[in-house]
C-alpha cells in the first residue's frame, strides 16, 4: 500500500473525538446508519437534504424510515463516497422508486449501471405497448348477457375466443385455407395436369385467328372431343405424319397423272390434300387442370364468400375492419377469385392461354395471407408483428448496412473479376448473396484478389448482421414471454404455486 494509499484511509476515532453535530444517525427497516452532515448539505435536493435541520435536532434512535434496506444501502454509499451504483440483488423497477422517494436522480448512476437501469425502463415502456395492443376479449368467452348475439358470432368467426364454436369454426375454416393452398399448389405439377382434348385446342386455336374453310369444317365436324388433341390429329394424319410438303406434291401429282381415276380416288386426293393443309396447323400443346380442382377451388371460394359475408354482417365498424390490410387482401384474393372463375366460363383464351388478365392469376398466389388472417390473434404473429413495428429504425438500419456494404464490394470485385462479373448489378447479386451468408454458388470470384474480398465481404455480413439481429430477438423473446403468461392470466389455466411444508418434530409427535 502506498503512502497516498495511507494517507486517504479514515482512521478510527474515539468516542470522545466524535462530534454529535457532524454525523446523522437513522434508522431504515431497523438497521442503523450513519452519514456525515457535509454530505447531506452537498445534496439538498435529497430528502435528507431538506430534513437536515430536523435531523440535526432529533437524536438518532427518533429518525426511523420504513423502507428496502438494500435499495437505501446503495443510497447510504452515494453520501459517503459521492458514487451511486444499483444492487445486483435489487428490481430495477424498485430501485427507481426508492431513488425517487430519497430524491436521489437517476442520472446519478455511474456508466457501469445506468445502462441496466434505462434499459429496464426502456423495455417497460416498450411492454406497457404491446399492452395496449392486446384486445381486452381477446381468449375470453363472451357468455355476459351484455354481449348480443352479433357480438358473440363476431368473436367466434374472428377468433376472439377460446370458445368450443371458436375453435369449431377456426379449424374449419383453416381445412379450406389449406386445401386452397393444397389446390393452388398441386395443380402446378405437371404430373398432375391433363393435356388439350381436340375440341379445347380447337377453340383456343380459332379464338381471334382466321383458318381456311376446309380446315375448320374438319375440326367442327369430324373430330372426337374426348380424344387428346396430340393423339387425334396423329391418328388422323397416320402414315402421312412425317410427310413433308415435297412428299405430298409428289404423292399428289401421281393421283393427277394417274388415268381412269374413280371417285374413291377423287375423295382420298380430297383427304390427301386436307392432311396436307393440318400438318401446318400448329395445335396449341398445352395443360390443363383437373377437374377436381376446379370443383375444389369452387367451393373454397364458395366457402370464403359466405365467410366474408359473415364477417362484414358481424363486425363493429366495416371501416376499422378493412383498416387491416391482411382483410384487405383477403377480401382481394376473394374477388379475383370470383371474377377469374366467371371468365375462365366466358373467355377460352383466359382458361388455357395468356393475356392482360393475367393478374388475376396473380393475385390467387396470395392466398397465403389468409393463414396470417387467421392467425392474427395468435400471441406469436402479434409479438412478431409488434416487434416489427417496434424495431423499424433497426432493420432500416441493417438494410443500411447491407446495401452500404453489398455496393462496396459489389464495385470493387467487378473491377477486379472482370471475367466473372460481366456488370455491376450481377455483381451486386453476388454481394447480398455472400453478406447473408446464403452462397449460392451461381457467382463467385476465381482469381486470388477477388477471393480476398470475397471473404472480406462474408465475414462483414457476419458482423453486420450479429450486431442487429440480437436486438430484435430480445425483444420478441420477452415479449414473447409477456404474452404466454397474459394469455394464461385470461384463461385462468395458470395454476397456483403450493408449498409443501413437512412437519416439526413436536408436530409429528402430536405436541
Amino acid at each position: 500500500m502506498t503512502t497516498k494509499m495511507v494517507e486517504n484511509v479514515q482512521k478510527p476515532r474515539v468516542y470522545t473525538e466524535y462530534s454529535k453535530s457532524s454525523l446523522v444517525e437513522i434508522y431504515v427497516a431497523g438497521t442503523r446508519f450513519e452519514i456525515p452532515k457535509e454530505s447531506i448539505a452537498k445534496n439538498q435536493e435529497t430528502l435528507l437534504g431538506k430534513m437536515l435541520p430536523e435531523l440535526s435536532k432529533e437524536k438518532g434512535g427518533d429518525i426511523s424510515f420504513n423502507r428496502p434496506e438494500e435499495a437505501f444501502k446503495a443510497i447510504h454509499t452515494y453520501f459517503l463516497t459521492g458514487k451511486l451504483h444499483m444492487p445486483l440483488n435489487v428490481c430495477p423497477g424498485q430501485f427507481a422508486e426508492e431513488l425517487e422517494f430519497w430524491g436521489v436522480g437517476s442520472e446519478l448512476l455511474e456508466p457501469c449501471c445506468l445502462y441496466r437501469f434505462l434499459a429496464f425502463h426502456q423495455q417497460e415502456e416498450t411492454t406497457k405497448r404491446f399492452r395496449k395492443t392486446i384486445p381486452s376479449i381477446h381468449n375470453q368467452k363472451v357468455t355476459s348477457g351484455g354481449y348480443s348475439c352479433r357480438q358473440r358470432l363476431w368473436c367466434i368467426i374472428d377468433n376472439r375466443e377460446s370458445s368450443a364454436p371458436a375453435k369449431i369454426y377456426l379449424g374449419f375454416i383453416l381445412t379450406f385455407v389449406l386445401l386452397s393452398l393444397a389446390s393452388l399448389s398441386l395443380s402446378t405439377v405437371q404430373s398432375l395436369q391433363r393435356k388439350l382434348t381436340i375440341c379445347e385446342a380447337r377453340d383456343l386455336l380459332f379464338y381471334d385467328n382466321d383458318y381456311d374453310d376446309e380446315v375448320k369444317e374438319y375440326f367442327e365436324n369430324n373430330v372426337d372431343c374426348s380424344k387428346d388433341a396430340e393423339i387425334a390429329m396423329m391418328s388422323f394424319l397416320g402414315d402421312y405424319a412425317e410427310y413433308s410438303d415435297e412428299d405430298f406434291e409428289e404423292k399428289m401429282e401421281g393421283f393427277r397423272n394417274s388415268s381412269g381415276a374413280t371417285g374413291i380416288e377423287d375423295d382420298y386426293y380430297s383427304t390427301l390434300r386436307l392432311k396436307r393443309k393440318l400438318k401446318h396447323v400448329k395445335l396449341p400443346y398445352k395443360h390443363a387442370r383437373l377437374a377436381v380442382f376446379d370443383w375444389i377451388d369452387l367451393t373454397v371460394l364458395a366457402v370464403f364468400t359466405v365467410d366474408l359475408i359473415l364477417r362484414l354482417s358481424t363486425c363493429p365498424s366495416i371501416v376499422m375492419y378493412y383498416k387491416s390490410l391482411l382483410n384487405i387482401i383477403d377480401s382481394i384474393v376473394l374477388v379475383c377469385g370470383i371474377v377469374g372463375f366467371v371468365l375462365e366460363k366466358i373467355l377460352i383464351n383466359f382458361t388455357y392461354g395468356t393475356g392482360d388478365l393475367d393478374i388475376l392469376i396473380y393475385f390467387q398466389q396470395l392466398r397465403v395471407f389468409r393463414l396470417l388472417r387467421i392467425f392474427q390473434h395468435v400471441a406469436a404473429i402479434k409479438v412478431l408483428a409488434f416487434c416489427f413495428k417496434e424495431n423499424f429504425k433497426e432493420i432500416l438500419v441493417l438494410l443500411l448496412f447491407l446495401f452500404v456494404g453489398v455496393n462496396f464490394f459489389a464495385n470493387i470485385l467487378y473491377f477486379v473479376e472482370t471475367d466473372t462479373m460481366k456488370s455491376i448489378p450481377t455483381a451486386w447479386w453476388w454481394g447480398l448473396i455472400t453478406m447473408t451468408t446464403v452462397g449460392y454458388g451461381d457467382i463467385y470470384p476465381t482469381s486470388a484478389l477477388g477471393r480476398i474480398i470475397g471473404a472480406c465481404c462474408a465475414i462483414s455480413g457476419v458482423i453486420v448482421l450479429a450486431l442487429v439481429i440480437p436486438i430484435f430477438v430480445n425483444n420478441f423473446l420477452a415479449l414473447y414471454e409477456l404474452a404466454h403468461l397474459l394469455g394464461k392470466e385470461k384463461t385462468g389455466k395458470s395454476k397456483p404455486i403450493t408449498l409443501q411444508v413437512m412437519p416439526t418434530k413436536q408436530q409429528s409427535k402430536g405436541i
